[in-house]
């Protein structure tokens, strides 16, 4: 990661230069560097034999989450900086907007759900701040899309669901990693505030989002679309398009992808499916399950099981506030 903190650096010096040219050579270069994904958002082809290509595995791969914590608004201002002098490098728009997703997740409504019930005034005000960077991150996801498309935001921010379908449908393969962080940060913003008229007319069009990205790349990052899908459709009452069934079949799909080795996935079944049928041996099993998982065994994911496993354990603990003690 360092190499690309000093790349961004010069590209900062590079920004007060008079040669335009020079300087627009130097935005694209590290944007793409940076994003992993070109000026048209579509991905690099990275070497899997080095895994310093990856310009986030310093961080996706860190178990100090403290550290990361601490160190991840410095990586996304640094980002929204660059982002803000190329806005139209498809693949940084992304990549900042995934970013917003990530930090509003992992560091702000999570840190949040650990609060205690008289630190009600806080829990809200982070969550609003987790809001805003879900939505920030959605908006960055639907301007990369929207330019390989054009009108798609207008269409799918609507609540006309036969006009959102149609723009989504013309997404392919390249757009996968862009639909799901987007999707991710809608249904993230739509969980914290489900009675908002906005979120609650557009509801149709992340799901949508994402069900067209596992359809184009069914095993995309170990399951996390089919994950994101389970939790929404088990959560959502029926009316707003909650299906158990379908719950069910995307929970499945996800442990097929994963190999049964993604901690998250295990908290999600314990917090999304066991506490609302009241299977408390469903809930421990899998909270034991996320435990058991050796956070080393996949460097990628390290700092998202390390969290897992906070959250896992939390839960362990906390087991007689969802479940009668007798």
């Amino acid at each position: 990661m360092y190499h690309k903190f000093v790349l961004f650096c010069c590209t900062l010096l590079l920004l007060f230069t008079s040669c335009s040219s020079l300087r627009n050579i130097a935005l694209n270069s590290v944007s793409t560097s940076l994003s992993g994904a070109n000026k048209k958002g579509i991905p690099i082809k990275r070497s899997s034999k080095n895994a310093e290509e990856d310009p986030m595995l310093a961080i996706t791969g860190e178990t100090d989450v403290t550290l990361v914590s601490d160190f991840f608004p410095t990586v996304l201002e640094m980002y929204e900086i660059l982002h803000r002098s190329n806005p139209q490098h498809a693949g940084l728009s992304t990549m900042t907007g995934s970013l917003n997703v990530m930090y509003a997740n992992a560091f702000v409504q999570g840190p949040a759900e650990f609060l205690s019930p008289a630190e009600y005034a806080l829990q809200d005000a982070e969550y609003a701040r987790a809001k805003l960077h879900y939505l920030r991150g959605r908006n960055y996801c639907l301007a990369a899309l929207e330019k390989r498309y054009k009108g798609f935001s207008e269409a799918v921010l609507s609540t006309d669901t036969a006009k959102a379908d149609a723009a989504i449908t013309q997404l392919d393969e390249k757009d996968v990693n862009t639909a799901y962080w987007a999707g991710a940060g809608w249904l993230g913003a739509f969980s914290l505030d489900p009675l908002n008229a906005d979120l609650l007319g557009t509801l149709h069009s992340p799901v949508a989002l994402l069900e067209k990205a596992a359809e184009l790349s069914p095993d995309y990052s170990d399951g996390a679309i089919w994950e994101l899908l389970a939790n929404f459709y088990i959560s959502a009452p029926p009316d707003f398009g909650g299906d158990s069934e379908r719950a069910q079949y995307c929970y499945e799909q996800a442990l097929r992808v994963s190999g049964g080795k993604a901690a998250g996935l295990y908290v999600t079944y314990a917090r999304a499916f066991c506490i609302p049928n009241g299977d408390e041996a469903g809930y421990v099993e899998a909270l034991q399950k996320a435990l058991s998982i050796d956070p080393n065994a996949n460097e990628a994911s390290r700092l998202m099981t390390t969290l897992s496993q906070q959250k896992a354990t939390y839960l362990l603990k906390h087991k007689g506030d969802y479940f009668l003690e007798w």
